[in-house]
């Protein structure tokens, strides 16, 4: 895992959650979230070599993270907020389409966070932007492997947004850019 972060999985295509330890859980009361802020993601998978998409002529460098839309494809994102939250929303947008999928995290407790805190999903194979079944998954640190080729075939942003259990929205939190959709082989 990442050094002290507290860490979270929610599935894409797979969802499931789990909480670490560290985390704080008051029972009772309502902090209502606010000020939610995105300060990293990463994919499980990079691209082995600079790619220009031809539909709008973005040049994604090597390394840059992709979602493999016909494997299972590990996303994190670490997160800081004021507040507590009781679930947390992770929907994909389609950049070309515009077509979105959202799934939302089981409840958590009203969970407070003095440091980043790292959440994982998954999307599944053939879901970018996505169907959602349930299953839980091991709260494991992604390991980031290199694809050998890939061809994408689109890319969709990553928008994030948190709820208290009185029912307060934060603010939608968005990916810097669209992450590129490919079909991969490893």
């Amino acid at each position: 895992m990442r050094g002290m972060k507290n860490s979270v999985l929610i599935g894409l295509g797979l969802v499931g959650l789990l909480a670490s330890c560290g985390s704080t859980v008051v029972v009772g009361t309502t902090d209502p979230v606010r000020n939610l802020k995105l300060s990293a993601y990463q994919s499980q998978y990079t691209l082995p070599a600079d790619y220009t998409d031809t539909a709008t002529g973005t040049t994604y460098s090597k390394g840059t993270s992709i979602i493999c839309d016909n494997l299972n494809t590990r996303l994190s994102v670490d997160l800081t907020w004021d507040g507590s939250i009781n679930m947390i929303g992770a929907r994909l947008v389609g950049r070309d389409t515009g077509q979105t999928r959202t799934v939302y995290s089981s409840a958590l407790g009203d969970l407070y966070s003095s440091r980043p805190t790292t959440f994982e999903f998954v999307v599944g194979p053939n879901t970018a932007p996505l169907s959602v079944e349930s299953k839980r998954l091991s709260s494991q640190a992604i390991v980031v492997t290199p694809v050998n080729t890939f061809t994408v075939k689109g890319a969709t942003f990553v928008d994030l947004q948190a709820q208290s259990s009185d029912g307060t929205k934060s603010n939608m939190v968005q990916s810097v850019q669209a992450l590129p959709v490919a079909d991969c082989t490893l």
